[in-house]
């Protein structure tokens, strides 16, 4: 049997561009950070997603991390930290 993986795009697309997946290792590496946007309990949503995390790899770091707000794009020092302390990053936001 064949597995697939659809990805849905948001944007909109009259015509859908076909993308590749990134490679893979196979192992999730940390430090990964999930980002909280600050969209209203965004923050049950993060933790659950790092009790799912850490329930699958026991050892993984996690760095939580916060924008100030959903309205705007993350501010420098946001960026920079993930970028000083995080080899994967999930964006997370919930309403």
């Amino acid at each position: 049997m064949s597995s697939s993986t659809v990805i849905l795009d948001p944007t909109d697309e009259r015509d859908p561009i076909g993308r590749q997946l990134a490679t893979r290792s196979g192992r999730l590496r940390g430090p990964v950070g999930i980002v909280d946007i600050s969209k209203p309990r965004g923050d049950v949503f993060c933790d659950e997603l790092e009790i799912l995390l850490r329930s699958r790899a026991h050892d993984l770091e996690v760095v939580r991390l916060r924008k100030p707000t959903y309205t705007k794009p993350a501010p420098a020092d946001v960026r920079d930290e993930v970028a000083k302390r995080c080899k994967a990053v999930i964006q997370a936001l919930a309403d």
